[in-house]
């Protein structure tokens, strides 16, 4: 059964701007102005899948303007059955819920915020 893990990444999702999405050498880019004006940077290590929806997905618990870790999930577990990734590399799926704006889903190693 998937849950999520509130990821606190020292920014807010909520009333941001639509994400700017970049792939460049391996890694994944996201770039949004918060609520306040302020510049963030989003950086997916070594991601191998992302996506990006205007349906929000709400699993118990969630919120539609907050950053989780998805735990036990379904879609990493396809990855892993599919033999994209190994179950010990450490891969995560990230979950950032952008208000009515949508959501961006995104298997990584990790997760990296410049602001």
């Amino acid at each position: 059964m998937e849950t999520v893990k509130l990821l606190d990444l020292g920014f807010s999702t909520a009333d941001a701007e639509y994400p700017e999405i970049h792939q460049e050498d391996g890694d994944l880019r996201a770039e949004f102005k918060d609520w306040q004006e302020k510049a963030v940077k989003l950086y997916f290590a070594d991601y191998v899948a992302c996506k990006w929806q205007m349906v929000f997905d709400l699993l118990e618990g969630e919120r539609d303007d907050c950053c989780y870790e998805i735990c036990s999930s379904i879609w990493l577990k396809q990855h892993v059955e599919s033999e994209i990734i190994n179950s010990n590399e450490g891969y995560k799926h990230f979950r950032l819920n952008f208000n009515e704006l949508g959501q961006l889903d995104v298997i990584a190693l990790n997760i990296e915020v410049r602001t």
